[in-house]
């Protein structure tokens, strides 16, 4: 074999070394998907974020299906479906409120562990109710017991932007309600691929403080619940 040659096959050699180095440190990163789903983890079981109850309502997941999202409060959880009457969300929660003398789903392994303390804790039964939405005059559903805490008090947007990085997203939505009332102003951080959205509203006392997370109810399901 020429010099020529010899020096242009070791060239080769190196390059197919170089391309399989790469292809193999990009094969051990993880993919989107993955990452969104480390992050969820996270997300959705920080005492710094919530209350011992939300974590009932996590296991409790399937008693909202049908629904696109909930909206967890500090002192409530409210489901994303707006209707126009209220006999529509009466008639919804006197169904959902049949299923609440369940017991709680299997879990997949690491909320299983994350919420254990949570569920074995004796606590007075979530209320089923049907109630007014003030902010865009829907009728929803929502779940509340005296002296429940789902959202942390006094959270702020800036506390999780120093635990978990800027949001993936951030967008402004306003929220018009019938009649003269001022529309509500909200900030939506999405987190987790948008299977968390922290919200803000400039009708709060502190628009720094988090108002409502709203969570993706089948994707959060899909991952907490081992069986459906």
């Amino acid at each position: 074999m020429s010099k020529a040659a010899k020096v242009s096959s070791s060239f080769v050699l190196v390059a197919i070394a170089v391309l399989l180095s790469v292809e193999s440190r990009v094969s051990a990163m993880p993919g989107p998907q993955a990452a969104n789903s480390s992050q969820f983890e996270k997300l959705l079981t920080d005492r710094n974020i919530w209350g011992e109850d939300a974590f009932r309502v996590f296991a409790s997941l399937d008693r909202w299906k049908g629904e696109p999202s909930i909206l967890v409060f500090t002192d409530r959880v409210v489901g994303g479906s707006k209707f126009e009457t209220p006999e529509q969300a009466r008639e919804k929660a006197a169904a959902m409120a049949r299923t609440m003398g369940r017991p709680f789903s299997k879990l997949t392994p690491e909320f299983a562990t994350s919420y254990k303390e949570a569920l074995a804790r004796k606590a007075a039964a979530l209320q089923v109710e049907s109630v007014p939405f003030m902010e865009d005059d829907s009728y929803r559903l929502q779940w509340k017991r005296e002296g429940a805490e789902f959202l942390k008090r006094q959270l702020t947007m800036r506390a999780v932007v120093a635990t978990y990085g800027a949001p993936e997203k951030t967008t402004t939505e306003v929220v018009h309600a019938r009649g003269d009332r001022r529309p509500a102003v909200l900030t939506i951080s999405e987190y987790a691929g948008g299977m968390l959205k922290f919200v803000q509203s400039d009708l709060s006392p502190d628009p720094g403080m988090v108002d409502r997370v709203v969570l993706d109810v089948p994707a959060a399901a899909a991952r907490i619940l081992a069986s459906r």
